[in-house]
Order: structure tokens, then sequence, then C-alpha cells
């Protein structure tokens, strides 16, 4: 069967959506954000594939070795902290540990022909989602953290969105890894080699979703705060012709009033506390809800961006897109399909993976006048699926963008084209009236919350943006000095800089302060 279908638009989706916004947040599995759903209540749905009140169902080994019973288990509980006492280990090499419950291992002789954790590239691997708590205690951590989730009162954004549209609970990422490559998948459709959150010293080339849209005359934005976060990975973003549409969050917010959004906007999230940015609806503070930040400051994001849309004149033809980036480490029981996905472009990791697998689930939401309250979205119906294992991934919110505005020259890879799409979920002759214009109440944050923020020493994606802004304005040339572990241009998480730009930078307040003036530089070069 051949992988492409040409896209072509359902009967009246064409007068329906002409407007798609993406949210993507950070680090979340489904089962850690919405699995309790599934007990039922008043914010629960018992059809969901989520956790229920037999918690013996869904546990881990402390110790792989051992029988899963007694003092060697761990079992998921309800009480997920704001913010996280670490960040679990969600790496390619990690997560194969905690899919598979084995031990990864860089050396593929002797190795099992079906174990992803020494044949890497197997497809015929058990992914038992036992590995989780025994792949933390081998970094020295306890587990609970990962097997912590969050009990659906205590994050009532996100569920009341869930319960009013459409809740996916087979909703994969597109890479068993972290964040950066999946961000790759959800503009392109493929990784380009990616499979840890490598730094490349240039962008990565491959064609996205904005490029498509500008070849059919569509608009696009993608909004901010402080300066792009992951983006500014992808060459097209980093073109001249795309700055213009490289634009504040505060800006979001006043084209979803004025009616002035574009066919398609992505949105960034804050990722830094900035002290000068106190006055916006983000109150200056991380809200892409990585561990270490606050679920409740992202749980205010949505609020803002869904009443910002619900209450501005475009409502009625647009699509709200919520999901996250990948699982982040947390525990999630529903095994990752790795039947009959392609590899998007030929490309394998350095180490020959070549991502023929998907990775855990996430959350992800699809919000619409046009989609039926209390839709749960299972497994995709034939008519939205390419092949017969097609699956719903990152790669689908292109795939899906494609056929909502029909347009020409896709896929942008194998991926896109073998992805499962949800425009079905467009339905009926007139728009709903009963959408909620307000969500439910979050409180502001604390005092503490504000200086606990600004004073977050800096994470792996601030690194990262670090490197790529130096780069980016011709900041990174390299210093005479020895660089080494311990040398003066290394950070606190041993990731050592070949230059003196950013060195100086110690906390998230800093880190918000500098890339301010480095995306402004960059932007006016």
């Amino acid at each position: 069967m051949s992988l492409f279908i040409s896209p072509t638009l359902a009967s009246g989706i064409d007068q329906k959506i002409d407007t798609i916004v993406v949210l993507m947040q950070e680090n979340r599995a489904f089962d850690h954000m919405l699995g309790w759903m599934a007990l039922g209540g008043p914010q629960g749905d018992t059809r969901i594939d989520g956790l229920t009140g037999d918690g013996s169902k869904f546990c881990n080994a402390k110790n792989l070795s051992l029988p899963v019973s007694g003092d060697n288990v761990v079992c998921v509980n309800n009480k997920a902290l704001d913010n996280c006492p670490y960040d679990p280990n969600h790496s390619f090499e990690q997560t194969t540990e905690r899919i598979f419950a084995c031990k990864y291992s860089k050396s593929e002789v002797g190795g099992i022909s079906s174990n992803p954790c020494t044949i890497h590239n197997s497809t015929s691997g058990t992914p038992t989602m036992g590995g989780f708590v025994q792949s933390a205690i081998w970094l020295k951590k306890n587990g609970l953290n990962e097997m912590s989730m969050w009990p659906s009162e205590k994050v009532p954004i996100i569920t009341t969105l869930a319960k009013e549209f459409a809740n996916f609970d087979r909703f994969f990422c597109s890479h068993p890894g972290p964040t950066y490559p999946n961000r790759q998948f959800v503009h392109s459709a493929a990784a380009h080699g990616e499979t840890n959150d490598e730094v490349p010293k240039a962008g990565f080339p491959q064609k996205t979703i904005y490029r498509l849209l500008e070849e059919n005359k569509k608009t696009w934005k993608m909004y901010y705060e402080d300066s792009l976060s992951w983006a500014i990975f992808m060459d097209d973003l980093r073109r001249e012709v795309s700055k213009p549409n490289l634009v504040k969050m505060s800006q979001f917010y006043k084209d979803a009033a004025a009616g002035t959004l574009p066919n398609y906007a992505f949105i960034e999230p804050r990722v830094s506390a900035n002290k000068n940015a106190s006055d916006l609806p983000s109150y200056g503070l991380a809200n892409h809800q990585h561990p270490v930040a606050s679920v409740r400051e992202g749980e205010r994001l949505m609020k803002n961006m869904y009443e910002a849309l619900r209450n501005g004149p475009k409502w009625n033809s647009t699509l709200f897109i919520i999901t996250y980036d990948e699982h982040g480490g947390f525990y999630d029981h529903v095994p990752p399909p790795q039947i009959g996905v392609p590899n998007p472009d030929g490309i394998l990791s350095k180490t020959g993976f070549s991502y023929e697998r998907l990775g855990v689930r996430i959350p992800t939401i699809a919000i619409s006048p046009w989609i039926k309250r209390g839709t749960l979205v299972h497994e995709a119906p034939s008519s939205q699926k390419p092949t017969d294992t097609s699956q719903w991934e990152l790669s689908s919110i292109p795939a899906t963008v494609q056929k909502l505005f029909a347009l020409q020259g896709g896929p942008l890879t194998k991926r896109d084209a073998w992805a499962a799409t949800f425009e079905h979920l467009i339905v009926g002759d007139m728009p709903r009236t009963d959408c909620p214009t307000k969500l439910p109440n979050v409180p502001p944050p604390t005092l503490e919350e504000f200086e606990r923020q600004y004073n977050l020493p800096l994470d792996e994606h601030a690194e990262g943006v670090i490197t790529m802004l130096c780069e980016m304005i011709g900041e990174d040339k390299t210093v005479e000095e020895d660089i080494s572990e311990t040398g003066p241009f290394c950070s606190s998480l041993g990731i050592c800089r070949s230059s003196t730009c950013g060195e100086n930078i110690t906390n998230s307040a800093e880190f918000s302060e500098w890339r301010i003036q480095m995306w402004e530089k960059w932007m006016n070069m």
C-alpha cells in the first residue's frame, strides 16, 4: 500500500476551519496528567484507557531481577507535585529501559535479537512498561517521582478541556526519547538523525510545515515569550523571511481579540522566569510544565489561551490543539506501537537507530466548537489511517494541517504520510453554542513561587538556547583556554561551551534577561 494519500478535504471542512493553533507543553505522559480520569466521577470518564482503582495493576519492580511483589514494588499514586523533586531521565537510552524493562547497553555484540536495549533497532521487543522505577534507581533516584500522577481535581484546566472537547487516549510522541527530536517531528515529521538533545552547530535543514504553508499561500506565526526556545533549531525558522512571523506572546492575545490570527499559529511556552515581565498574563514565570517548573503555571497558560480564542471573533472557525513533546520519564501503562512505523527520511542516528517505533503516550486535546462535547478519541477509524498500521503521533499534526487546508506539495516525509489524521472530529452543520466562556480559576502565584523560579539553575534547554543564540549571532568563536568539566566555561550540568558567550549566567532570571538581548540582536541583524 502506498504511504501517501493526496490531501483531500472532507465535505464542508474548508468552510469550517481557517485557523489552527497549536500549544506544545513539556515532558508529561498521558497517565501522569489524565490517567486518573478513568476512575469516573464528576471529573472522570470511565471510557478512558487510564488508571483505575486497582493500583496493583500499575506497578513497577525496584529490581527487575526479582519478583514484582512485596517490598520490590512501586505502584502509581495520586501525589504528583506542582514542581517535581527532580527531572526524570527521558533520554533515548533511559526511555528504552523504561519501556522494555531492560538495561541499555551500547554494545550489540551477543545481544538478544529482540531486546531493544542491546539491538537498538529492534521492533520485536516486548514493551512491558515495567522499567520506569528500575531505570530511575540505576540513576540513584527512588522512582517515586516517576510513578506520581495528577488526580483530576488538581489539574482542572486540562481536565475540563478533555471533558468538553476531544481527548485522545492513544496519541504517542514520535520518537522514544527527549524534547528536541520530538519537537522536530511536530514541525517537520522527522528528527534528521537526532536521538537525544544534541545541539547542532547549525540548524536542522529539513522542510517544515511553515515552508509548505508559504508555498500554498497560507499565513503562519510562531508566538513566544523572551525568545524562541526550541524552534530556533530549525533552519526554516531562521530564514530572514521568517522573522516577521516570529512574534511575542502578548501579540497572540491581541491577534485573538482582533480576529487577526494567521491560518496556523504555534505557541512556544515560557521556559524561564523574567523579573521584568510580571505584568504579562504569564506573570513572567515558566509555564511549559517542565518537571522542575510548574504544572499550575502551564494550566494558567492553557486557560488564558482558551479564553482568548473562545471569546474572540474567530472562535467558530478555530481548531485549538494542546499536546506535549514527550513523556518526560513519567510512567504510562500503554505500550507504544512498534509495528509498521516508517523511518521518516532514510536517515539513521549516529548509533544506528532507524526511528521505526514510537515513543510513550502523551496528553493531546483537540478543541473547537465543531467537536462534540465529551469526545473520546481512541483507535483511529480506517478513513483516517493511510495504512493499516497508522497511529496518532506528533506527525499527525502537520498531516492534519495538510488535510484541513488541502495543502499541495506534501507530505513532508514518509512519517506524516503514514500518520493517522483527525479532521474527522470536525462535524455538524452548526458550531456548538455551549462551549464554556471561562474555565476554572487558577490562583495567582505566590511570592515563594516567584523567588523559586527566579533562582532555578540552568537546565539542558537553557544551555541549548545559549549555544544556539551564540552561534546565530556569531559569538561562538572558540577560546584558547583549555575546556574541561571543571573549566571556567562549564555549567553546573557539566556542559562546557566553546566560547565565553553566555558564561556568566547562573539562574533563570539572568538567563531571561540575557536571551532577550541576544534575541533582539539576532532579529535586527
